[in-house]
């Protein structure tokens, strides 16, 4: 997956498409055991957990002091999350 790609932002004060929200989501739930969140529903919806994932692994994973909350299409975070080490696949998720 280290060709992924968003269209818009995604996260803090970002523009948050659905499908984009959704490449996200996923990707932050092949890291779940490297950021020590619990698991997304891939909803194509941000919210605060999303939005919690996305700062722990810029911080657990980037190294990010100050993490934003935020993944921007060609920027560092969306670069890392697709290529990062410690993914670990776990689909298909079960609903709740």
């Amino acid at each position: 997956m280290s060709n992924v790609a968003i269209t818009a932002s995604v996260g803090k004060g970002g523009v948050n498409k659905n499908q984009d929200v959704i490449t996200v989501q996923k990707l932050l739930n092949q890291n779940i055991k490297a950021i020590a969140a619990p698991l997304l529903k891939v909803d194509g919806q941000i919210g605060s957990k999303t939005i919690s994932a996305i700062e722990a692994f810029q911080q657990k994973v980037m190294g990010i002091a100050s993490p934003d909350g935020r993944v921007d299409p060609g920027g560092r975070t969306i670069k890392r999350l697709g290529s990062a080490e410690t993914k670990e696949v776990v689909w298909p998720l079960k609903s709740n």
